[in-house]
């Protein structure tokens, strides 16, 4: 008889695994390479886009129906909001212009020259619940 060598196993196995990844590899190629491949991964990609956009309305409209706030709900407070901030700065600006012009102090109780017209707030404080034109300033932002 002729001396064969045989293969060990772990060499068996090494080149059955790189002949099934070569083959496999080869299968794939072949797929990607067509269009239709490109068409089905356009498809599933605009149907996740669809189920995606399907449950974030449901879930709206969950919880429109159970009486709480959604992400439009929101959307739509903040831009009010931010209008009317801008609103309320353009009246304190206004105010404040009119004041200067008058010669009136911002503060309830005092006159132009900054004395108290009557004696009713002691060191001459702010009453309580008050905000000055210092206080809104930078408030203008909105988105």
């Amino acid at each position: 008889m002729a001396d064969e060598r045989h293969p060990s196993p772990a060499e068996e196995t090494k080149r059955l695994y790189e002949e099934a990844e070569t083959r496999t590899a080869r299968a794939f190629e072949n797929l990607v390479s067509r269009d239709s491949f490109g068409e089905l991964l356009a498809r599933m990609t605009e149907n996740t886009v669809a189920l995606t956009k399907i449950w974030t309305d449901i879930f709206d409209f969950a919880l429109r129906n159970l009486r709480l706030a959604g992400r439009q709900d929101i959307t739509r407070l903040a831009r009010q909001l931010g209008r009317t901030e801008d609103k309320i700065e353009m009246l304190l600006q206004e105010v404040e212009r009119l004041q200067d012009r008058l010669g009136v102090d911002a503060r309830p109780g005092r006159t132009g020259d900054g004395r108290h017209a009557s004696s009713g707030n002691g060191a001459g404080e702010r009453p309580s619940g008050e905000r000055g034109a210092a206080a809104t300033t930078g408030s203008g932002d909105s988105s």
